[in-house]
């Protein structure tokens, strides 16, 4: 199949606003009558709320309002799981939660006043590891969790800290054990790391009256915001009105409900103004959501063969102080953690923990790096053990046409091939010899295999709406976000090449406002491309149908009669009998001012097909539509002397579906491995015995820079067209940075014969272990 703008590189359409600094972020916002927001954190990290005086604070210069939990007794939930309200009520849950609000002229008078609030705690043992919380049963974060409201497959444990078990049963466990003839078996554990996106997250609010508010905010997600806040306050939907402007990255952190609710509640205090809230850096990393943390116990049977026969595992993580935001994640790594095999006895128990953290959100990859990484270090034992190839270990369990995974889905060819993603890291890792190891350095080689689906709600959709202009040029509005991964220029290529019309034609906007834009669930779980590009063919198909009917008419012939070429609408039988599209996009006017026909506007939607919740007993379901499947692999060097690892050359390769841009492909890939390769080699977020983030700067949170990227990436894409995909496309945005630490950490043991099993890995881990 032959395209016309699918498979190459354009200019980005918001490279301009972007370079040039006219792209518009809510920190760029002004409005009349705006006032300024500041937040007061807790002393502790687990404490009763005594009393709280804001006397003195209200008295403050330019104070308008101070506002605390028992203003607001509210409790709000995105995902489903209501634990959580908008400021503290009666206790603490971690170090960085909302106690009270101060609203003021000036944000400097905001933050003057904050001091002068006076709270009285009575402090609380703190739990910050997930194992010995999900154990504990004395201290209770929730005293209530059996309480709380819930909608969805959320599975709490009354009397425990565990707010969600997902468990996975497939098989008999001790028959597939029994089976086996060599079993391997560890423990891991993925820290605690931030997303770290450049624009902080922020907040504009403002309220009419006590029934109708506006929201300006940085978020992935706009329509869960607004259906949030309209269920908080109990409104009707078309009553909360959500603006997303430009996004400065989420990476799955700007998807969850955070700081929004809390503005909307304390703005409603002060109607008529508009109530502005920008995070600092440390209160983006202490008061929104985290990412990871996990720790492990997981057991791989195999036959001498290398034919893996029962998996088993316990994962526990620590999801913080609240639930609502880490659920699915809990569900997700639960099933994941298999990995991308056919083994017929799997047995999983996923638990989401209550600590005192701030709470775990969407993180890139969402589940799947933690189960991934559990299940390619195992292999990896495992291959080691039988002295097997950790290629051939692969191949002989790989899922593939007719194979069922660990949620009883049948997997199909047009699913992808992991075999032709494992032959090209395979043949380009192995281009040469690996280097000797001499006196300054170690080198090791490795290699992990993935896999994930577009992991959504099972009522996850797009919608598009899309207007042809009087010239035929097009208007195309998607409720999707633009924040950096490409969505806008993609949706500007499916479009064009859907019309039929070059790309500059298109016009895709950027900016999402619930009132206008059409419904969107959220931008997360790289469903996009996917979801939103079907969306914009189906509204493609109907705007073309309704030029056709419109030249019928004018061309006094059938609507079957008739064919489109972007230009023009023809009579197939005689193509010189045709309509130009721009006469027909308002209907057609005649000399005499009789026009006929529809204005040509049409809106459609797609949903992920056939999800369903996981089965309570079984944890059986449909994990989202469709799987990428993947492999990773790199070659890199252990310097003896400092414990450093320097990656020489790591090597992707994807079974996409179909490229939509090479350039921007490549992007997403080589961004999200060097993403991948913080988590893996430098990133932990850590906190004091207390619960205090000791590491909440960009100072001591220690990221990738340029000298921790690859000296040589090397992306290489597999083409098997999804049979449901746009255009055969399927999903990328999170996978690149799913095999990392797996891959990283398989290399390692190459080069020291040391099996690491905790991430970060960071250098006194590796002079430990050295001789």
């Amino acid at each position: 199949m032959s395209f016309r703008y699918i498979g190459k590189s354009f200019e980005r359409t918001d490279g301009y606003a972007k370079v040039t600094g006219s792209a518009q972020y809510v920190a760029d916002l002004k409005l009349p009558r705006m006032l300024h927001l500041q937040i007061l954190r807790p002393e502790f990290a687990h404490a009763r709320i005594q009393s709280i005086d804001t006397s003195e604070a209200q008295a403050g210069e330019g104070v308008v309002k101070v506002v605390t939990g028992k203003d607001c007794p509210l409790v709000f939930a995105a995902s489903g799981f209501y634990d959580q309200s908008p400021l503290a009520v009666d206790k603490v849950r971690h170090a960085g939660e909302p106690v009270a609000a101060v609203i003021a002229d000036t944000l400097d008078h905001a933050r003057k006043a904050l001091p002068k609030i006076k709270v009285v705690y009575e402090p609380l043992p703190v739990l910050l590891d997930p194992v010995e919380a999900a154990r504990n049963k004395e201290v209770l974060i929730h005293e209530r969790l059996g309480a709380y409201r819930r909608l969805g497959a959320y599975f709490p444990e009354p009397g425990t800290n565990i707010f969600h078990h997902y468990k996975l049963r497939k098989g008999d466990i001790e028959q597939g054990f029994k089976e086996a003839d060599v079993s391997v078996e560890a423990s891991f554990e993925f820290s605690l790391s931030a997303h770290s996106a450049l624009e902080p997250h922020g907040a504009v609010c403002r309220w009419q009256g006590k029934d109708r508010v506006e929201i300006w905010a940085s978020t992935q997600a706009p329509f869960a915001l607004q259906q949030t806040v309209a269920d908080m306050f109990g409104l009707p939907h078309a009553q909360v009105r959500v603006h997303a402007l430009y996004l400065g990255g989420g990476f799955g952190g700007k998807s969850d409900v955070t700081i929004e609710p809390m503005v909307a509640s304390v703005a409603r205090t002060v109607p008529g103004y508009a109530v502005r809230y920008i995070c600092s850096r440390k209160e983006v990393m202490t008061s929104t959501v985290l990412g990871r943390g996990m720790k492990a116990r997981a057991r791989l049977g195999a036959k001498k063969d290398g034919t893996f026969t029962a998996f088993q595992a316990e994962l526990y993580f620590s999801d913080g102080a609240y639930g609502d935001a880490a659920v699915n994640i809990v569900t997700v790594a639960g099933h994941n953690c298999v990995g991308p095999y056919a083994i017929e006895h799997c047995h999983v128990d996923s638990y989401g923990v209550y600590t005192n953290t701030p709470p775990v959100g969407a993180y890139r990859g969402y589940g799947h790096p933690e189960g991934c990484f559990v299940s390619e270090r195992l292999v990896d034992m495992m291959a080691r053990k039988l002295g097997l190839s950790p290629f051939e270990v692969r191949r002989k369990n790989f899922l593939s046409e007719g194979r069922r995974n660990s949620l009883g889905e049948t997997i199909r060819d047009h699913n992808g091939n992991l075999f032709k993603c494992l032959e090209n890291v395979e043949k380009e890792l192995f281009k040469g010899p690996k280097p000797q190891d001499d006196e300054r350095y170690l080198y090791g080689r490795g290699v992990a295999s993935m896999m994930k689906s577009p992991k959504g709600a099972p009522n996850a959709s797009s919608c598009c709406h899309m207007k042809f202009c009087a010239d035929g040029s097009v208007h195309v509005n998607l409720g999707g976000i633009e924040m950096g991964q490409g969505a806008q220029q993609a949706m500007t290529q499916i479009a064009a090449e859907a019309l039929r019309i070059a790309p500059e034609r298109v016009a895709v906007f950027h900016e999402v406002d619930t009132q206008h834009s059409p419904w969107e669930w959220q931008t997360v779980a790289s469903m996009f491309t996917y979801r939103g590009g079907n969306a914009v063919i189906k509204t493609a198909e109907k705007a073309i149908r309704m030029l056709k009917e419109n030249a019928a008419t004018v061309l006094r012939v059938k609507p079957e009669d008739v064919d489109y070429d972007g230009e023009s609408v023809f009579v197939k039988t005689d193509p010189d009998r045709k309509v130009a599209v721009r006469d027909l996009a308002r209907g057609f006017s005649y000399e005499n001012g009789l026009t006929v026909g529809e204005v040509v506007e049409a809106t459609a939607g797609d949903r992920l097909p056939g999800y369903v919740e996981p089965d309570p007993k079984f944890g059986m379901g449909t994990a989202g539509g469709t799987w990428t499947f993947g492999c990773q692999g790199c070659e890199l060097r252990v310097d003896k002397k400092t414990g450093e690892v320097r990656i020489d050359h790591f090597v992707s390769s994807f079974d996409v579906g179909r490229v939509i841009s090479p350039q921007m492909i490549r992007g997403q890939i080589v961004g999200g491995v060097v993403m991948g390769i913080g988590q893996t080699l430098k990133e932990r977020v850590e906190f004091s015995e207390q619960g205090k983030m000791t590491n909440a700067t960009w100072v001591r949170y220690k990221m990738p820079r340029l000298k921790d990227a690859p000296r040589k990436q090397s992306v290489i894409c597999v083409e098997t067209p999804e049979k449901r995909g746009p255009f055969g496309a399927r999903c990328i945005a999170e996978h690149p940075m799913v095999a990392v630490a797996p891959a990283i950490l398989n290399a390692l043991f190459d080069a020291t014969g040391h099996e690491f099993v905790r991430v970060p890995v960071l250098p006194k881990d590796i002079l430990e272990v050295l001789p």
